[in-house]
């Protein structure tokens, strides 16, 4: 049953409460989503929240556009939307309370490619920013990140709907995965990929959805660019399944006060042309992609005041104290060879379609809306057990169909929620679940109406029908949230914060409190 035709049945669609009013009448809304035929449920979800709104007197007009291109740029860098189907991806890095707060609504990141995609503003925000940065200690940290979930929950410059339970897949014929690691990222955590053996002569393939938007560490925007960049390049430290930093090209940190951290590399690395990888390499990669503001890196790096390198040792040297410098910094900022990049004149420009990198594995080659394939370096230190072949489909039910047959050994994207339950009674098809950190929203463009309005959007937050989405389109696979540190981070979320019920007539009280009226069509104007 649609969504109206419920709200009909259940004598929810009432007549608007406020009185006629000349007010002007609310534009066009433009609803920035996923292709339906690619990303059925993102699509739906958007569809049932339209629907919703339509019932508010919203002019709700959907507007898909094909992933990656050209949504990614419509959603980043251009910002052409009035709201925009937000899908953001959980993983261990992000387990750090900083990415679903700060880079999300931070000032620094409203420019284009940055996260702020919206252009929220808040000097409440931007004060206590700093403060939870400068807290090495947790708990006291974690006050501070409380406060700011309750800005965000009275501001609403999202409308959350829910994190899901991710389902991935094996085809147990085709791959073996020996000792698989719990991770927020499921089968797509590095440290499950190292494990990964074919049983079928050849490499492991596995399949997405996907295709890498940008090979190139200054201009990348996505957490999915970033999983196949850590393939190629290491890292000083990985974050682990359980949000820790684990050791990875570096041998040690030693946080030697509150604004210096140095790092002592690890011996023996080589980048793929053969080349050593030093300290001195480090050093210049996070001076570059500082000085050269790296979209993905903006936020993390604005602490960083210097960076030297002497012998094997690297120094870092902050502004101001970074409880998150380590996690997020020398967590995901990849070691880029300074004999390849220095000396380039136009960087943002390089397709770096053939990185040289010193990873675990090397980019063998790329065909773009095809496939990718990565070569395992045996030399590594975390050397992997086969060699991969990332597979691109145009839709998640077809991908589901090809890992069933056995064209592919592992499923990547999530399998359909349609799907799971038929999956669960084939023999050679192991499922693992995991719960995302990551969630679904109705991102909103604060830059100007309507939604510069706050009251719309505390009214939008009563107008979600989460609980349906959930049973309907997501197949009970996820829970409603009401901060975007969702509950399974649970040292950071705010349990405090209640999800708002499906209410419309609360949404409508709203509205009108706010001096919002509708005309005898009943489409909501703006107060006068």
């Amino acid at each position: 049953m649609h969504l109206r035709s419920t709200l009909m049945a259940t004598g929810l669609v009432l007549a608007p409460l406020a009185a006629l009013a000349e007010g002007r009448q609310v534009q066009p809304i433009s609803f920035l989503t996923w292709p339906a035929s690619n990303y059925q449920h993102y699509y739906e979800t958007s569809n049932y929240i339209a629907e919703s709104w339509r019932e508010l007197g919203l002019d709700v007009q959907l507007d898909p556009q094909p992933f990656p291109s050209p949504m990614l740029s419509m959603w980043f860098t251009e910002h052409k939307f009035d709201v925009v189907m937000s899908v953001l991806s959980g993983s261990p890095a992000r387990l750090d309370p900083e990415f679903f707060t700060v880079n999300q609504f931070a000032r620094i990141n409203d420019k284009p490619g940055g996260g702020n995609v919206g252009g929220f503003q808040s000097d409440a925000l931007e004060a206590l920013i700093p403060q939870q940065r400068k807290l090495y200690d947790p708990d006291a940290r974690r006050e501070v990140i409380l406060e700011i979930q309750k800005i965000l929950y009275d501001e609403q410059p999202e409308g959350l709907i829910a994190s899901v339970k991710n389902t991935m897949a094996i085809n147990t014929d085709r791959v073996q995965l020996d000792n698989y690691q719990p991770s927020p990222d499921g089968v797509r955590s590095i440290w499950n990929m190292l494990n990964m053996v074919s049983l079928a002569d050849g490499p492991v393939k596995l399949g997405w959805t996907i295709d890498q938007d940008s090979w190139n560490p200054l201009v990348f925007k996505t957490l999915e660019d970033l999983d196949r960049l850590a393939l190629v390049y290491d890292r000083l430290v990985v974050t682990g399944p359980d949000g820790k930093p684990r050791m990875w090209a570096a041998e040690s940190i030693e946080v030697v006060n509150d604004t210096t951290i140095e790092a002592v590399l690890r011996e023996g690395l080589t980048f793929s042309d053969g080349q050593p990888v030093t300290a001195q390499d480090v050093a210049f990669t996070f001076a570059f992609l500082k000085e050269k503001e790296a979209t993905y890196f903006r936020s993390t790096l604005v602490s960083l005041s210097d960076v030297t390198a002497e012998g094997n040792r690297v120094r870092f040297t902050l502004t101001e104290p970074s409880a998150s410098f380590v996690s997020q910094a020398l967590g995901q900022v990849p070691i880029l060879p300074k004999h390849v990049w220095e000396a380039m004149e136009a960087p943002q420009d390089f397709r770096n379609t053939e990185p040289v990198g010193s990873g675990p594995w090397a980019l063998g080659y790329w065909r773009q809306g095809q496939e990718i394939s990565f070569t395992r370096r045996a030399e590594h230190f975390m050397a992997p057990k086969a060699d991969l072949l990332m597979i691109q489909f145009g839709s998640a039910e077809v991908l589901a169909a090809a890992l069933r047959t056995g064209e592919i050994g592992v499923s990547l994207q999530p399998i359909v929620p349609t799907v799971v339950a038929e999956f669960a009674n084939v023999p050679n098809l192991r499922l693992i679940q995991t719960q995302s950190n990551g969630h679904m929203s109705a991102r909103y463009n604060i830059r100007s109406e309507p939604f510069s309005h706050k009251a719309l959007r505390q009214a939008l937050a009563w107008a979600i029908p989460r609980e349906q989405i959930i049973e309907d389109v997501l197949g009970g696979d996820a829970i409603a949230i009401a901060t975007p540190l969702v509950p399974s981070n649970a040292f950071w979320s705010d349990a405090d914060l209640a999800v708002q019920a499906y209410d419309l007539d609360k949404a409508r009280a709203i509205l009108s409190d706010a001096g919002f009226t509708w005309d005898n069509r009943g489409r909501l104007r703006y107060p006068e």
